[in-house]
């Protein structure tokens, strides 16, 4: 049997042995039709749901991790959907309701991990932040983004008649 298969196993088990604890802890707001799902591709995130699609995604690399964590990881995206079932998208993420609810499952209501409790050496791996300079060749006027904006031209020298054409540079942030 292929490692990921196991890692998928594990998965399921460990949310067919919550399910019931939750179901009974926060009524019948827990569905059997809640789809959990293993996902290698998160590496900055334990876990994220989709609530209105009733989908849970979970890292592999809680699931080889301890079982404490696992447990609180799929308490904690559970709680999105059975928040969102219960109140729409008018309550905020990680609002009183879905507190509420982890407090009632046993866990702590919190939105991130300390690195201390994961249980692994290497950390997770952040995205380098990068922004975009677009600067006037002519005057040297600057603008920032978050991506690069083609459509934005220097309004001082389109004024003069020039084209305004702004050189776009990749820029890395600290």
């Amino acid at each position: 049997m292929n490692k990921s298969l196991t890692t998928e196993l594990q998965l399921q088990a460990a949310w067919g042995s919550l399910l019931p604890r939750l179901t009974k802890t926060w009524g019948a707001s827990v569905d059997g039709d809640l789809n959990v799902q293993l996902s290698h591709r998160l590496t900055r995130a334990l876990g994220c749901s989709y609530p209105s699609r009733a989908l849970i995604r979970i890292a592999a690399r809680v699931v080889d991790g301890s079982p404490a964590l696992l447990e609180e990881v799929l308490a904690h995206e559970a709680a999105h959907v059975v928040v969102f079932k219960l109140h729409g998208r008018s309550a905020r993420p990680h609002g009183p309701e879905w507190a509420e609810l982890m407090r009632q499952a046993g866990f702590k209501s919190r939105r991130t991990m300390p690195a201390g409790e994961l249980g692994w050496q290497q950390p997770l791996r952040r995205r380098k932040r990068v922004s975009w300079r677009h600067s006037c060749p002519v005057c040297h006027s600057m603008r920032m983004a978050g991506r690069p904006v083609r459509e934005w031209a220097c309004a001082a020298c389109r004024e003069a008649g020039l084209t305004g054409e702004l050189i776009i540079e990749r820029v890395a942030v600290a």
